[in-house]
């Protein structure tokens, strides 16, 4: 997953030039999947609601060379 994930941010990092960072919603009890976004460099920067059910927000700057 984390490949996939790297790859994928590659490609944006590339090519969405106004992007200037990214961020992803995951729920608390996916442990793995927080795994992968902190493995890809991705900082919690909050807590959110989401349809009922609470979420961890992380933020990720685009890394542009």
């Amino acid at each position: 997953a984390a490949e996939a994930l790297r790859a994928a941010l590659a490609w944006s990092d590339a090519h969405l030039e106004r992007a200037g960072h990214t961020v992803c919603m995951i729920t608390p009890e996916n442990a793995a999947s927080i795994v992968v976004a902190i493995k890809c460099d991705y900082v919690e920067n909050g807590r959110a609601t989401y349809k009922g059910h609470e979420a961890v927000l992380f933020q990720r700057a685009a890394q542009r060379g």
